[in-house]
């Protein structure tokens, strides 16, 4: 087989019996949701000061991220040379590799406000969880193109499941996008906040480390695309 080759993965019609790689990539995808949905649990508890149920839920973030390497490791181990449809196996390892930042984000977060246990102000409290809101909401969509995708590289590949899937992937974008415009106005509140040092710089790293997490999720949209791009 030659280099070029080599870049693919592909599964000729006497293999289709096994597994394709796709199924793990969703599962993966899956647990990077069950994370992302943990976080808006956790940030909640911690706004409402239940810091022993924030602490619980932390730990079960620590716990979902811990099965998700299992299975990105799994995923690298065993993945075939040969997949159904042809896409590029640098592709496929890129996306794997974005999907596996949205969760080491999200447990950075989780971290992060184990650090210092404060309320979070009045006046930035509205744009806190909005922003958080548009994070989940990218992340969900994103989980959406994973399962159309896992459809258009099968053998009963149709339109409009690559429809599905690029819409998916827009509104990946669009999340991504209202993000990022709530970050930009809720940094600039931080700095006017009436509090020591300290807390502006913890509250700035915490919403820095969230937007992070819709930075990856567009980014891994961005590499499902490339794989379905004809």
């Amino acid at each position: 087989m030659s280099p070029d080759e080599e870049k693919y993965i592909r599964i000729p019609i006497t293999g289709v019996i096994r597994k394709s790689p796709f199924d793990g990539l969703l599962n993966h995808a899956e647990k990077v949701e069950e994370c992302i949905i943990l976080l808006r649990e956790a940030v909640e508890a911690y706004w409402r000061e239940d810091y022993d149920r924030f602490e619980k839920i932390a730990d079960k973030i620590a716990d979902v991220e811990h099965e998700a390497d299992d299975i990105k490791a799994n995923i690298r181990a065993h993945l075939p040379r040969n997949v159904r449809l042809v896409v590029d196996k640098s592709h496929f390892l890129t996306c794997l590799r974005e999907e596996d930042a949205i969760l080491d984000y999200a447990e950075d977060v989780s971290v992060w406000l184990r650090f210092k246990r404060q309320k979070i102000p009045d006046e930035i409290k509205k744009d806190f969880f909005d922003h958080l809101e548009r994070v989940v909401e990218c992340v969900d969509a994103y989980q959406r193109a994973v399962q159309e995708v896992k459809g258009v590289v099968g053998r009963t590949a149709r339109e409009e499941r690559r429809k599905k899937a690029k819409e998916a992937i827009y509104e990946t974008h669009r999340k991504e996008w209202e993000a990022d415009a709530i970050e930009r106005r809720l940094t600039s509140d931080i700095f006017k906040l009436d509090a020591d040092p300290l807390t502006i710089f913890h509250l700035l790293k915490v919403v820095e480390l969230i937007a992070e997490i819709a930075n990856h999720t567009e980014n891994a949209g961005d590499w499902l695309r490339a794989m379905i791009a004809r």
